[in-house]
């Protein structure tokens, strides 16, 4: 073990706490001692108060220094709750110092272990390449030699002498690593003497296969001890194929060496001093493996080959860096647990494959700009010594986001740093031999995590958001819900032209495919994908009998696509002009068989791909991608491609409906309708009050009902209709009697009616009732059928009723629903309907992203127990506030990203308050407002606190009381529970699929949308395909002719598009035989309904019912005697209700099943 060093070269004495196993260098001229911030529990905020002064201190004095932290808190952190969530999660993070100390006995045992190992010169001598072979092969293990393996004819020889240096170097000896379920690494550098090497070692991979013995060499001896102290195996040091180390993984057997309830790993990782080779020669631009191209050029560099032999010089250099900058900086160390747990949770790993960025690196960049600026040494400083860890930790990732490391490199040497001609990886220089520490990055990796460094800078920004469980606890990482398309597919692992040239200039085979397949996309997609995320995992442990890690024969690459909605269906890819010839060849030799020279309207000649438009699933993207892989890695690079969420795309292509490819232009069509109608009517002079504003409710107003506009359809009138308010101009000579009001509303109806056919007589109008005429409320209606088939059903809205209501004396309650359903069905619906389709404009998916939600609402048979509007606003959530990711541009991701809210969502604990105007409008909702609606929703819940009355808060601009629409258990609370469990089991399938790699997708999918019954009490079976006209329907009653719509009026033309003359055939039956359960058994029983198949309706009893109580007259409900002593007793005669019900539906029943008998 060397001696501690000062940095003037002398020695210092040991510091007992490392006790002789971690070399340490402490900065001398930091200009401030603030000791290790690990070895000690200190407060991150200034000004703390002395604990031994705390008794005498009074108490206003306590008080002002509260005051004065809580102060502190809001500036160095985002709020003081913010605060109060960091340090319970650092607390919860933070390994504990108990498992660390088995650790370190442990540590000693290897060092002795390896001490003792005797060198070749002892023995045998230096070897020759078929001598060390040999010699391993006598004990059953191989030399991890990396490819190429040494020639045979080689001269060089291999040798092993004791390390001349320990030290251990990276998380552990810093503290900042955390909890995990994965093990964490202790990592020990052993420093492999000088003499092992000469000068000429770096060429060829003479060095890395030197430094294979040598850990080979250290794995036979001490595999061979009697009894194995440990489990031994090579690892491929972060993904690393040039360099692997030996992994101690510990036996669970209570020894001395049994330290598994750490929850870590050993790594022993041999590495050189940087004396060893000249670093010059390493340089990025150099070229340090010969290879024979047949030309005058020079070599090409090869900056990977040389970064992984500089990596071994600077293990220790780094881990001395990083402990200056945390003796430096108080907030440092828990800065990089922040770090390290926001990393693993957006997938970012040391290795390769993982993004070729952690924690480690995180705490470099962030070492860095405590000492320098973004360029050079000069630079100013970026970050301060006082910033609390949460500003640390902020403001790295708002540099990362802001900045782009490879054109504006971070160094600190005097010099600007050497790169290749054509780099593309970020840089960050820390140490004077340039060695890059983001080497192991890719184009790809680096563009995701800025673009995640972006998303969660901008979320933190945002002061309404409360985002720390985003931040740091989501797991962001998912091929469910992350991206807008994601692509898994299975390539060669190694073709002629890497192991030709390939692996000259990439570290392995999986990295030299996915920088090609990068560039390819990435040229062939253009603006229309913001993001290429390119992954691929690959064993990195493998065992001391084998060479190297057992790879299979095709590997497994997963590309995440998140799409710019703006251009990721456009049909032409426009190329170069006719004349360049030169780019237009190689035009046509990137797109191949696909370019073609087109003339355009304006003119030009220019070659351009033309794509179909979307195809079922075959978006745009998808023929994009898939055509790609084909013309550059083969026709069979896609043969076992599949695409996440394939199976409920082809199940919401095959619905008659979600399918609709015109579902789109239906919805146009029929607003273009409306416009007509809107014009129309604002004309109309020849009435005493004339028509102020026509103002659209209905979803298929707003592109959101699951079925789109199509022409009318007298069979299904209640869907085909779509609803208008009519406001009319303001007058004081209403009459101030509510019934006559409405009565006056319905001869402005007539009135209408007449005008419109004298204007237009291939318009037809009706006009109807769907109230008694005695009702304060609105009952008449007029019907509006255009000839192209769209029809609307009009309504009329006064200034005066919304007062009327308020001041209705009579009785109350009745003036305070009319009041409600006012604001709720015409106010607020309108309101909404405005707004929902300028958000539709703004989120192109948004429309059939809602469509799919509610049809798994309704396939669930929830959709009677919730607002068709409060379904609407809980999508447009996923759309409003993604983060951790991006707004869907997608509708089936979308889709699955609204299950997996719904399932997420405490709707007892959180309330759901949107900001429309959060957008480019710039007209958002102020901090009053959104702290406002919080307080009405904690208001809500101390008034109601069982959510009797209101279970889902959501609030939105333009209703801040977040109850309109969810008002009267709407849903109920037991609807709410079953919401939440239906979606969680939802997502659970989604991740089962996925994990089992797309086996069972038929079945999955079925699953979604199928309800099981076993969750209800009783279901009453319906027969299919019944006759709205059908008399026998109905039993033996004629059904209740008030619950119909009665028509006024006659039919202004005779058309194909007229009434029926049996209005019985506009009636749903199986509708007003709900509607009559609903009245007759109000407070006794929940029932369901899916209102597409309407094949079922199911009830759950309220449990109060079930309870046995003392028998009285006038109970409510049928009722038994309870089966319990004593007598008097009675209980729900569940049984017999239900089959009343079964006689209530006469013929329309099939059959019954009772699962729950009271």
């Amino acid at each position: 073990m060397s001696p501690k060093r000062k940095r003037d070269g002398t020695e210092a004495a040991e510091e007992p706490q490392y006790e002789e196993c971690v070399t340490i260098v402490t900065s001398d001229d930091s200009g401030d001692d603030h000791g290790d911030a690990s070895d000690r529990n200190h407060d991150l905020l200034p000004n703390t108060i002395p604990q031994k002064r705390a008794k005498r201190r009074p108490a206003a004095t306590h008080l002002a220094d509260d005051l004065r932290n809580l102060h502190e808190a809001a500036q160095l952190y985002k709020s003081n709750i913010f605060k109060l969530e960091i340090d319970e999660l650092l607390r919860e993070l933070t390994v504990d110092e108990v498992r660390t100390k088995v650790i370190d006995k442990v540590l000693h045992m290897i060092k002795g272990i390896i001490e003792q190992i005797p060198g070749l010169s002892e023995g045998v001598g230096p070897m020759l390449i078929s001598e060390a072979q040999k010699f391993m092969k006598a004990s059953g293990l191989e030399i991890p030699f990396p490819e190429p393996q040494p020639p045979t004819e080689a001269q060089y020889r291999f040798t092993y002498e004791t390390p001349t240096d320990f030290n251990l170097v990276g998380q552990y000896v810093q503290k900042t690593m955390i909890k995990s379920p994965q093990k964490f690494p202790v990592d020990i550098a052993v420093t492999m003497p000088a003499e092992l090497f000469s000068e000429k070692d770096i060429v060829n991979y003479r060095y890395f296969h030197k430094r294979a013995f040598y850990v080979a060499y250290m794995a036979q001896y001490m595999y061979l001890l009697d009894p194995q102290p440990f489990k031994f195996s090579y690892e491929l040091l972060d993904g690393d194929h040039l360099r692997p180390v030996l992994r101690l993984d510990s036996v669970k057997d209570d020894s001395d060496s049994d330290f598994s309830k750490a929850k870590c790993y050993i790594r022993i990782i041999p590495c050189i001093d940087v004396s060893v080779f000249s670093v010059s020669k390493l340089s990025p631009t150099h070229n340090c493996v010969r290879y024979s191209h047949g030309t005058d050029e020079p070599l090409l560099p090869t900056p990977s080959y040389n970064s992984s032999i500089l990596s071994d010089m600077q293990f220790f250099a780094n881990t001395v860096f990083v402990h200056r900058a945390a003796k430096s900086c108080d907030g440092f160390k828990d800065a990089c647990k922040l770090a390290d747990i926001w990393l693993k949770q957006r997938g970012f790993s040391s290795d390769a494959g993982g993004g070729g960025f952690s924690s480690w690196e995180f705490s470099l960049l962030m070492a860095c700009l405590l000492h320098t600026g973004s360029s050079g040494h000069q630079g100013s400083k970026i970050l301060s010594r006082g910033f609390s860890n949460y500003q640390l930790f902020k403001a790295t990732l708002n540099y990362l986001a802001n900045t782009d490391l490879v054109a504006n490199p971070v160094y600190m040497a005097k010099e600007a740093p050497q790169v290749p001609t054509m780099n593309e990886l970020p840089v960050l220089i820390n140490n004077d031999i340039n060695l890059n520490a983001l080497w192991r990055m890719s184009p790809s990796s680096y563009e995701k995590l800025r673009h995640e460094a972006a998303l969660t800078v901008q979320e933190l920004n945002d002061v309404n958001g409360d985002d720390f469980d985003s931040v740091f606890l989501e797991k962001v990482e998912s091929t469910i819900y992350e991206y807008d398309m994601f692509i898994t597919l299975k390539l060669p692992t190694e073709d002629k032209a890497f192991r030709e040239m390939g692996r000259i200039f990439n570290a392995s085979y999986p990295s030299y495919l996915t920088s090609r397949v990068y560039k390819v996309l990435k040229r062939g997609l253009g603006d229309r994908a913001k993001l290429i995320s390119i992954k691929y995992a690959e064993p990195t442990t493998f065992e001391l009998t084998a060479r190297k890690p057992t790879i299979p024969a095709q590997a497994t690459f997963s590309i995440g696509l998140i799409l710019n909605t703006d251009f990721s269906e456009q049909l032409v890819i426009h190329g170069p002009q006719a004349e360049d010839k030169v780019t237009s060849a190689e035009f046509r030799k990137f797109w191949g068989r696909k370019s073609e020279l087109r003339r355009f309207k304006d003119g030009s000649i220019e070659e351009s791909v033309v794509w179909e438009p979307q195809d079922g699933d075959r978006s745009v993207c998808f023929q994009i991608v898939t055509y790609l892989m084909q013309r550059h890695f083969g026709e069979n690079s896609t043969k076992d491609l599949a695409v996440v969420g394939d199976g409920l795309s082809k199940y919401f292509l095959a619905d008659s409906y979600l399918g609709d490819s015109g579902a789109f232009g239906n919805f146009q069509k029929n607003l273009n309708e409306f416009e007509q109608l809107r014009k129309l009517l604002i004309d109309i002079d020849d009435l005493p009050l004339r028509v102020n504003a026509v103002l659209p409710t209905s979803a298929r107003l707003r592109y959101a009902s699951i079925k789109s506009p199509a022409e009318y359809d007298v069979t299904n009138v209640d869907d085909d209709f779509s609803d208008v308010v009519v406001e009319l101009e303001t007058s004081t000579k209403w009459p101030d009697d509510l019934t006559a009001v409405q009565h006056s509303k319905a001869a402005f109806l007539l009135g209408l009616s007449e005008s419109i056919t004298r204007i237009d007589n291939t318009i037809t109008t009706r006009v109807g009732l769907d109230r008694d005429l005695n009702t304060i409320e609105n009952f008449a209606f007029m019907d509006v059928l255009f000839s192209s088939g769209y029809a609307y059903r009009v309504r009329i809205q006064t200034d005066r009723e919304a007062i009327m209501f308020k001041n209705y004396k009579t009785d109350k309650d009745i003036g305070i629903r009319a009041l409600r359903h006012l604001q709720r069905d015409f106010v607020g619906a309108a309101r909404h309907s405005t707004e929902f389709v300028t958000q539709c404009h703004r989120f192109p998916f948004l429309s059939p992203t809602v469509r799919r939600v509610k049809a798994w609402f309704e396939a669930h048979m929830l959709s009677s127990h919730i607002d068709d509007i409060t379904i609407e606003l809980l999508t447009l959530a996923v759309f409003l506030r993604p983060f951790p990711w991006t707004p869907p541009a997608n509708a089936t991701v979308g889709f699955m990203r609204v299950l997996y809210f719904l399932a997420r969502w405490d709707w007892r604990a959180e309330p759901i308050i949107l900001d429309l105007g959060g957008g480019e409008s710039g007209s958002g909702m102020n901090l009053a407002e959104i702290q406002a609606a919080r307080d009405g929703f904690k208001q809500q819940r101390a008034n109601d606190p069982e959510f009797n009355q209101v279970a889902w808060f959501v609030a939105v601009n333009y209703e801040a009381s977040g109850t309109l629409w969810t008002a009267q258990s709407r849903p109920h609370k037991v609807v709410a529970s079953r919401v939440t469990a239906l979606a969680r089991a939802s997502c659970h399938l989604l991740k089962e699929q996925q994990n089992g790699g797309g086996k069972g997708l038929a079945r999955v999918t079925r699953q979604l949308f199928i309800s099981s019954l076993a969750d209800f009490d009783f279901v009453i079976h319906l027969k299919a395909h019944v006759d709205a006209g059908d008399e026998e329907a109905f039993g033996e009653e004629d059904g209740d002719e008030g619950g119909r719509m009665a028509m006024l009026g006659k039919s202004m033309m005779t058309t194909t598009m007229t009434y029926p003359p049996d209005t019985t055939s506009l009636c749903s039956p199986i509708s007003l035989y709900l509607r009559e359960l609903e009245c007759t058994y109000e407070g006794a029983v929940l029932l369901f309904q899916n209102r597409r198949k309407q094949n079922m309706i199911a009830g759950i009893w309220d449990p109060k019912l079930l309870a046995e109580r003392r028998w009285k007259v006038y109970l409510g409900y049928s009722t038994k005697p309870a089966a319990s002593e004593g007598g008097g007793m009675a209980t729900a005669n569940v049984e017999a209700m239900v089959w009343e019900m079964a006689r209530l539906g006469g013929n329309l029943v099939e059959r019954v099943e009772i699962t729950r008998r009271g």
